[in-house]
């Protein structure tokens, strides 16, 4: 049974008063975010931070949409290596290197290819309401978010500094217990690609973690069946306000442990009849 899309929905918006390090782009048959992975490093390029550029260099080369998925993702982890060698940037260092995940998909008349690394999400709603991921879930924050909800229990006076070190042990593990694109040929053990037939598929969402909505207990995984409710109730716009909603009733990240008080959001949502 062939089908098309009928309705495109999109969230995008910033964390904070800097330039989003997430990236959107609808081409066409293919639509797809990037969430670009906060530096460890201080340092500007052309004024932007390596997130930003790793997120925005992989989604331009998505943009094109001339090849298999997997393919314009070997393209894409190829030039944000030469660029970030080009910008002088030590690609062997991880806490140096720019990195970036990302979840894309193309939409045919009767099948839906996909690619993902990282956490970024492909959530497939059916007509029945019910859901699934397509691919593994990882929550490779976890550790370090307990670690935080440890330290303000314990009133360190600058928790966030004192978690420093666990989060750069994190990104030590970069392409090693969890994928990203970061210009190393390793991200593609981590790469999830494939096709599967759209029947019964209703709603595609397809969203950086920015609209997941914060969690008291960082070690339980996200609650999707939140972010599909809140969806089906009110579309994108909804799940936004009520997540923008949460972090503002806790903007020093105690109740719900996170980095910052305010996540990037990126998302697309595909209706289909």
């Amino acid at each position: 049974m062939n089908r098309h899309i009928c309705k495109i929905e999109r969230a995008f918006q910033p964390g904070g008063h800097r330039p989003s390090e997430d990236q959107l782009i609808c081409s066409g048959d293919l639509f797809g975010v990037f969430d670009g992975a906060s530096s460890l490093v201080p340092e500007l390029y052309r004024g932007q931070t390596g997130a930003w550029w790793a997120s925005y260099l992989v989604s331009e080369e998505f943009a094109k949409n001339n090849g298999p998925l997997d393919q314009l993702s070997r393209r894409a982890n190829s030039e944000l290596r030469n660029t970030m060698l080009n910008e002088g940037v030590a690609v062997q260092d991880k806490l140096a290197c720019w990195s970036t995940s990302l979840a894309v998909v193309r939409v045919e008349e009767s099948l839906l290819e996909w690619v993902q690394i990282g956490d970024s999400h492909i959530l497939a709603i059916e007509e029945t309401g019910h859901f699934r991921l397509l691919t593994h879930y990882h929550n490779h924050d976890s550790r370090t978010l307990l670690q935080l909800k440890c330290l303000f229990s314990q009133n360190d006076p600058d928790p966030h500094k004192a978690l420093r070190p666990y989060i750069e042990g994190v990104r030590q593990q970069m392409n090693l217990e969890y994928g990203v694109l970061n210009g190393d040929l390793k991200a593609f053990d981590f790469l999830e690609n494939g096709h599967c037939a759209l029947n019964d598929i209703k709603h595609l969402l397809i969203f950086t973690d920015g609209l997941l909505p914060p969690a008291e207990d960082p070690d339980k995984d996200h609650d999707f069946q939140w972010l599909v409710d809140l969806y089906l109730q009110g579309g994108l716009s909804l799940v936004q306000e009520r997540i923008r909603q949460k972090e503002n009733s806790d903007p020093e990240c105690r109740h719900y442990p996170r980095f910052k008080k305010h996540d990037d959001i990126a998302a697309i949502a595909l209706t289909l009849n």
